[in-house]
């Protein structure tokens, strides 16, 4: 049987590459999210927050690409296990969705705080 475990640490970049290019791609919130950092990295920019404030960025924003990838994942499995609506794999999906949206407004909190420090 053959292994899909990557061989070297650069096919697992390329791999983990591969993953955010498709999400990128297929995914319309993964867009709206990265649409929503940019914009909120300008406004920083513009604002002349401080250097270490994007730390409080940059982490919540991982988060909350970090749970889209998943919730598309777990969505691409369970779409695969059944292609009938089952009640179990509904809710499977809507806690990784579930997910996201905690990463959401924990992303969007931050943000404000840091707007508030730095305009105050």
């Amino acid at each position: 049987m053959e292994s899909f475990k990557n061989k070297t640490f650069l096919d697992s970049i390329i791999c983990a590459v591969r993953g955010m290019v498709n999400a990128f791609k297929t995914e319309k919130n993964f867009k709206y999210y990265f649409l929503i950092a940019i914009f909120f990295l300008i406004v920083n920019i513009v604002l002349g927050v401080k250097s270490w404030l994007y730390i409080a960025y940059v982490i919540p924003a991982a988060g909350v690409f970090s749970a889209e990838l998943i919730n598309t994942a777990v969505e691409h499995l369970c779409n695969y296990v059944s292609t009938e609506i089952h009640p179990e794999l509904g809710i499977v999906k809507d806690i990784a969705a579930a997910t996201v949206l905690f990463w959401g407004f924990g992303y969007f909190a931050v943000e404000i705080m840091i707007i508030l420090q730095t305009v105050n």
